[in-house]
């Protein structure tokens, strides 16, 4: 029997899969570890237990691979569970597509801010509701590392259902190259950004998606680089980053998050632009995949382009520092705030830097945000925390505050109608909302 476990809830998927598994296989040293794959997607989910059995035997590490449609047997005994669920992702979003342009037409879609983060929220709460129900059951002493967006709501759903949560997120990362780009003019960089990181010290926190450089610093010399930030901009420099642009402008810090992630919470200040799909891959891309998965699995085809995309999300690291006592620095975590944000709402979840001790707690650095920004954070805070709770009381009169809290949605009226509609059409997957 092996010493870990570790369950996988949506480990079909084409990037999740195939990246976490490396990063336990080639990254790691886990020991004896059983990881438990679950997915309803039977065939995918074969395949890429077959591409992660080719990489134990290649790596020559003591990890067997297990596979299961059930979440029962997946979670049992496990000591930390990885989750990437959604249900139905693709057909649920352009469902309230449809639905918001019906009501608000040109209404932003996204997976955080208006009607259908909204509406998003509540589903993907429900279905952390019944995982961490389950987990209570099944390993109630375990961790769950999710990674399931809109992230801070899903974690803050399951910390309050009883299970210890950690969120990761790697979009707070991407300040890196949109700052290279900035001060340095250069072209965009690869992850992960190497470049960029060898040569600066970079501090983000707020909420997910919505995390600003607080510090930035030339690792050589010490040189304090924040001013030069909205200097390059009023100069005018440009990166193709028009609401983080002015965001800086107007609060003189840079929000890490590019403005396809932004975009969910402030006003637009440009024509709105069709929504970028928060789902990897159309049908055909889905046929492609599936059959390199089957010529992986049977040694016809070389595993290592599978990486050539992968999750930047490294849920796996904390488990190793944690089993293995290896003390580590994320430079981004997600975790409840106890007091590292003082400035936000206790409670909500909320992303910092964080060290991991050889003892395998965690310290997550305390953060003052400045005066500037400190209330558009709790603003966003603010309305994570309502509509968790909505989801967990099932009220739409929070549903509906939560429309008010939002400052995407400018029809309110028109806001609550959409939602209500939301809720009608994906019923199967939501409890009754009175």
């Amino acid at each position: 029997m092996a010493s870990l476990k570790i369950a996988v809830l949506g480990a079909g998927s084409f990037v999740f899969g195939p990246s976490l598994l490396s990063q336990a296989n080639l990254e790691n040293d886990l020991g004896e570890t059983e990881i438990a794959l679950m997915d309803t997607d039977a065939e995918a989910l074969n395949l890429i237990a077959g591409v992660g059995r080719r990489m134990v035997r290649e790596a020559r590490k003591p990890i067997r691979i297990s596979t299961h449609t059930e979440r029962d047997t997946a979670l049992e005994g496990a000591d930390y569970v990885i989750s990437a669920a959604a249900v139905q992702g693709r057909e649920r979003y352009e469902m309230d597509y449809d639905i918001i342009q019906r009501y608000i037409p040109g209404h932003l879609v996204t997976e955080f801010g208006g009607v259908a983060g909204i509406s998003y929220s509540l589903r993907q709460i429900a279905l952390v509701m019944s995982i961490t129900d389950d987990m209570k059951y099944y390993c109630p002493d375990a961790w769950l590392l999710n990674i399931a967006n809109p992230l801070p709501r899903v974690c803050q759903a399951a910390e309050e259902n009883g299970i210890r949560t950690v969120g990761f997120c790697s979009v707070a990362l991407t300040a890196y190259n949109k700052l290279w780009q900035l001060l340095r003019g250069g072209s965009a960089l690869k992850y992960p950004f190497t470049e960029a990181i060898k040569l600066w010290q970079m501090t983000t926190a707020g909420v997910n998606h919505l995390s600003w450089v607080l510090e930035l610093s030339d690792r050589r010399t010490g040189e304090n680089l924040l001013p030069t930030i909205p200097q390059q901009i009023t100069q005018g420099a440009h990166i193709g980053q028009p609401q983080t642009e002015a965001m800086c402008l107007e609060t003189g810090y840079f929000l890490a998050a590019d403005d396809d992630h932004i975009q969910g919470f402030f006003p637009s200040i440009q024509p709105i632009q069709a929504a970028h799909m928060p789902f990897h891959g159309d049908d055909q891309e889905r046929r492609s995949r599936l059959q390199l998965l089957r010529d992986i699995a049977t040694d016809d085809e070389d595993w290592h382009c599978l990486l050539n995309r992968v999750s930047w999300e490294r849920p796996i690291d904390l488990i190793a520092a944690r089993e293995t006592g290896t003390a580590m620095d994320f430079g981004a975590l997600n975790l409840r705030n106890d007091g590292q944000m003082p400035d936000l709402p206790q409670g909500v979840f909320v992303e910092t830097p964080c060290h991991v001790s050889a003892e395998g707690s965690l310290h997550p650095t305390t953060i003052r945000l400045p005066e500037s920004v400190a209330a558009l954070t709790q603003r966003a805070a603010q309305l994570n925390d309502t509509i968790v709770h909505a989801a967990m009381q099932c009220s739409r009169e929070l549903v509906h505050r939560a429309v008010e809290l939002d400052p995407t949605i400018e029809d309110k009226p028109a806001g609550r109608q959409a939602i209500d509609a939301c809720i009608r059409a994906h019923a199967d997957l939501l409890p009754h909302y009175a």
